[in-house]
C-alpha cells in the first residue's frame, strides 16, 4: 500500500517558540525551526505516515504576516501539491483567520486538504495545547491514513473543532478554543473519535489546481462609530480602492446627509465599499431599513454574512480579477463557503419628474448562476417616490406586477402576476416603499429575463422616482 505522504509548513508563531538554549528550559523563548520543534513531537514518527517539511527562512510572529506571506505559503504549496495527499500550515494565532480566509480564496478547484493549525501556548510548555493540536492537523491532513473523510478545503484545527477557514474568527486569546465559526455551522468536532460534517463541505475539485496570484491590497476596513463624523470619513477613504465598512445591525449606518453624501461620492469615484455587520452574528440585509437602505441608492455591496476576515480577503481576490459589474455579482455570489445565501441584485432604473408618467415597465435579466428554484427571500424597492395630480391626504394604489409586459392602469391588482400592491397616504412628499414579495415572486419568477412594471391604477396620477430595485435572495 502506498504511503501517506503530509506536508508541514512552518511559518512561526506561538507553537513555534521554544527556549533558546535547548538545555535550559527557562531560558527565553525564540523561534525554532521546523527541525528543532519536532524534538518535542516524536510520536509523530509513530504514525503510518511519510512527512515533508517546509519552513519560512525567517519565522514570523503572527502579526507581522502579510498578504505577501499568503502568497508565499501557496507558492510553496503549489510546488509540491502533487506529491502530497494533504498540508497542515502551522501558523501564529493573532492573523490565523485572515490567513486562512486569504488562502481559501488564493487556492482554486482544491481536492486536498489544507489544515491550518498553532497553539496558544508555546510547544515546550508543561500544559501546551500545541501537541494536540498538530497531531489532529495531521490526522486531517492524512486522512487516507486514518479512515477519515477528506476536507477538500482550507480549514483552521484547533482545540475540538474543525472550522472552515474563510468562516473562522478569532474570539478568545485565553482559551484553549481561540476560534469559533459564528454563522456556519463547524465542519467537524475533535474528542475521543474525529467527527466531520461532510454533509456541509465544499465537493473536491476535479479541474486543475490553481493559485491565484494576485491580490489588491489597496483597501481598508472600517468600523462605523456613534461619533464618526462625515470629515473623518471622508478623510479615512483617501488612497483606497476598496473600503470594509462595519456597520450596525443588519448593515446600517447614520442617517446624515453629509455622511452619506461621503459614501456616494466614493462609489462614483470608483471605490468599492462592501457592507459587513459589526454583528458576531447575523447578515446584513441592506433595504431592510432606511437606514440601511440609504447605502443600496448609494452602491454599497452586501457582505451578507461574512466575517470581516474572509470580507477582507474576498474583496483583495475579487478587485484583483473582476472588473466593473462583475465585482459586485462576485462580492455577492458564494464562492468558497463563505457566505450562507447568494444575493442577486437588479437595479431598473428612474424616473425623473420631467418624464413622470402612470406605468414603467423595464427587464433585466439576472446573473445565470441564480436558480429560481432556490429563492430563499425577494425584496422589491422603491425609492423616493412621488407622484404628481395627487392632492395631501389623498390614498394612493400603486401595483407592482412580475413578468407581466402587458400591463395597463385598470390591470387589477386581482391578477396572479402582481406581486404587491402598496396602499400610502399622500403627505406632498417622497417616500420609499419596501415589501417582501417571496411568496409571490416564486411562483411567477421564470428563466431569462425579469420584468417588472410599476402601474397606478389611476391613470391620472403620474409617478417618478429614484430607483426601482429587486433583490433576489437564493440558498448557495
Amino acid at each position: 500500500m502506498k504511503k501517506v505522504k503530509v506536508y508541514i509548513l512552518y511559518t512561526g508563531g506561538t507553537i513555534g517558540m521554544a527556549p533558546s538554549d535547548k538545555n535550559n528550559q527557562e531560558s527565553p523563548l525564540e523561534p525554532k525551526s521546523l527541525k528543532d520543534l519536532m524534538i518535542y513531537m516524536p510520536n509523530l514518527k509513530q504514525l503510518p505516515i511519510e512527512f515533508g517539511e517546509g519552513s519560512f527562512n525567517k519565522p514570523l510572529d503572527s502579526s507581522d504576516v502579510k498578504p505577501q506571506h499568503w502568497l508565499q505559503m501557496a507558492k510553496m504549496i503549489e510546488e509540491v501539491y502533487n506529491d502530497y495527499d494533504g498540508f497542515v500550515i502551522l501558523h501564529g494565532t493573532d492573523t490565523m483567520a485572515y490567513t486562512a480566509s486569504g488562502l481559501s480564496f488564493i487556492f482554486e478547484n482544491l481536492s486536498k486538504p489544507i489544515i491550518v493549525t498553532g497553539s496558544q501556548l508555546p510547544i515546550n510548555a508543561v500544559r501546551t495545547d500545541a501537541i494536540m493540536n498538530l497531531i489532529n492537523s495531521v490526522y486531517l491532513a492524512g486522512y487516507k491514513a486514518f479512515n477519515l473523510p477528506l476536507i477538500p478545503e482550507v480549514v483552521i484545527c484547533f482545540a475540538d473543532k474543525i472550522i472552515r477557514g474563510c468562516r473562522a474568527t478569532k474570539i478568545s486569546s485565553t482559551q484553549w478554543a481561540g476560534f469559533d465559526s459564528p454563522n456556519f455551522p463547524l465542519i467537524g468536532r475533535v474528542g475521543e473519535h474525529i467527527i466531520v460534517n461532510t454533509d456541509i463541505l465544499n465537493k473536491p475539485s476535479e479541474k486543475n489546481f490553481i493559485v491565484n496570484k494576485e491580490l489588491e491590497e489597496n483597501i481598508i476596513s472600517l468600523t462605523i462609530t456613534p461619533s464618526l463624523k462625515a470629515k473623518q470619513l471622508e478623510k479615512l477613504f483617501e488612497g483606497f480602492d476598496g473600503i470594509i465598512l462595519g456597520t450596525f445591525g443588519a448593515g446600517n449606518v447614520p442617517n446624515d446627509k453629509d455622511f452619506l453624501n461621503v459614501i456616494e461620492n466614493a462609489t462614483k469615484d470608483g471605490k468599492v465599499i462592501l457592507n459587513t455587520t459589526q454583528c458576531i452574528q447575523g447578515m446584513v440585509e441592506m433595504g431592510l431599513y432606511v437606514s440601511s437602505s440609504n447605502l443600496l441608492e448609494r452602491n454599497v455591496v452586501s457582505g451578507l454574512d461574512m466575517t470581516t476576515e474572509a470580507a477582507i480577503a474576498k474583496l483583495m481576490w475579487t478587485l484583483a480579477t473582476k472588473f466593473e459589474d462583475g465585482i459586485i455579482t462576485q462580492l455577492q455570489i458564494n464562492q468558497r463557503g463563505e457566505q450562507s445565501e447568494n444575493l442577486f441584485d437588479l437595479k431598473y432604473g428612474k424616473i425623473d419628474k420631467s418624464t413622470s408618467n402612470s406605468i414603467f415597465t423595464s427587464s433585466l435579466q439576472v446573473d445565470g448562476r441564480f436558480n429560481r428554484n432556490r429563492l430563499l427571500k425577494s425584496i422589491i424597492r422603491l425609492s423616493t417616490f412621488n407622484v404628481i395630480g395627487a392632492k395631501k391626504n389623498d390614498i394612493i394604489v400603486v401595483n407592482i406586477f412580475m413578468n407581466m409586459p402587458r400591463v395597463k392602469n385598470k390591470t387589477s391588482n386581482t391578477e396572479n402576476r402582481c406581486v404587491h400592491s402598496f396602499e400610502f397616504t399622500y403627505t406632498g412628499q417622497a417616500i420609499t416603499l419596501i415589501q417582501d414579495i417571496t411568496d409571490k415572486a416564486k411562483h411567477v419568477i421564470g428563466e431569462g429575463d425579469i420584468i417588472l412594471s410599476v402601474v397606478s391604477p389611476d391613470d391620472n396620477i403620474k409617478f417618478y422616482f429614484e430607483e426601482l430595485h429587486l433583490s433576489l435572495f437564493s440558498k448557495v
